[in-house]
C-alpha cells in the first residue's frame, strides 16, 4: 500500500508541473497576444491623431487662404512651444474650449502622439501657404502606419510632401504630391515595402515630416 501511495504521489507531482507548464505558455502567448493587439491599437491612434489634427488645421484656416494667423506671432520653436500652446487651448487669454488638437494629444501645453512621441506644428514657408507636422518618437509600425495614410480626397491631395527619417542615411525618403513632384523624384502612394525600409530606424527612433497646403 505504501508503494502504491508513493507512485501516486509522483505521478501526482508529474502531473501538476504538466498542467503549470501548459499554464506558463498559454500565459506568455497571452501575454503576446495582448502586446500585438495594444501594439496596433496604437499605431491605428496615431495615424487617427494625425488625420484629425491635419482636418481641423486645414477646416480653420482654408477661407483666410494661408496660415499667417496662425504662425505670424507664434513658433513651434519657441519654449514653450507657443503653437502647440495654442492648439491645445493653453495659450495666455485661451480656455479648454478654444482647444483644436484632439484632447488626447494635449498634455501641459504640449502635443503628443499616443505612442508618447512629440507633436510640432511649424509654419513651412514665408508665405504661409503650407504648414509641417512633425511626429516624433515613432515605433517602426507607426511610421509603417502613418507613411501609407491615403491623404487623397474628392481628386485632390491635401499633403505637398512627406520625409522619412530626415537625415539619416539609407533610411531617409522624401515623398512628393503627384501634382507637385518634380522630376525623379518618390510620389504618393508609396508601398509598404519602401514604408517599411524607411521606417526601420530602431522602436521609437522614427520621425515623419507631413508637409500640407
Amino acid at each position: 500500500m505504501i508503494k502504491i501511495r508513493n507512485n501516486q504521489k509522483g505521478s501526482s507531482m508529474v502531473e501538476m508541473l504538466g498542467v503549470l507548464t501548459i499554464l506558463a505558455i498559454l500565459g506568455m502567448g497571452t501575454i503576446k497576444f495582448i502586446g500585438g493587439v495594444q501594439n496596433v491599437f496604437i499605431q491605428n491612434m496615431v495615424v487617427s491623431e494625425a488625420r484629425d489634427l491635419q482636418k481641423v488645421i486645414s477646416d480653420r484656416y482654408k477661407f483666410e487662404g494661408n496660415y499667417k494667423s496662425l504662425f505670424e506671432s507664434r513658433s513651434c520653436d519657441d519654449e514653450p512651444d507657443t503653437v502647440a500652446q495654442f492648439l491645445c487651448g493653453a495659450c495666455e487669454g485661451c480656455n479648454s474650449q478654444d482647444r483644436m488638437a484632439p484632447f488626447q494629444m494635449c498634455s501641459n501645453g504640449k502635443l503628443h502622439h499616443r505612442g508618447g512621441g512629440s507633436v510640432r506644428v511649424c509654419k513651412y514657408d514665408d508665405a504661409y501657404k503650407h504648414y509641417v507636422m512633425f511626429f516624433e518618437g515613432l515605433t517602426d509600425r507607426s511610421c509603417t502606419a502613418l507613411a501609407q495614410v491615403n491623404w487623397y480626397t474628392r481628386q485632390k491631395s491635401d499633403i505637398y510632401r512627406m520625409i522619412i527619417n530626415s537625415g539619416i542615411t539609407n533610411k531617409e525618403l522624401a515623398v512628393e504630391s503627384p501634382f507637385t513632384k518634380t522630376e525623379g523624384s518618390v510620389v504618393f502612394p508609396i508601398t509598404a515595402s519602401q514604408a517599411m525600409t524607411a521606417c526601420s530606424n530602431g522602436d521609437s527612433n522614427n520621425d515623419i515630416q507631413l508637409v500640407f497646403f
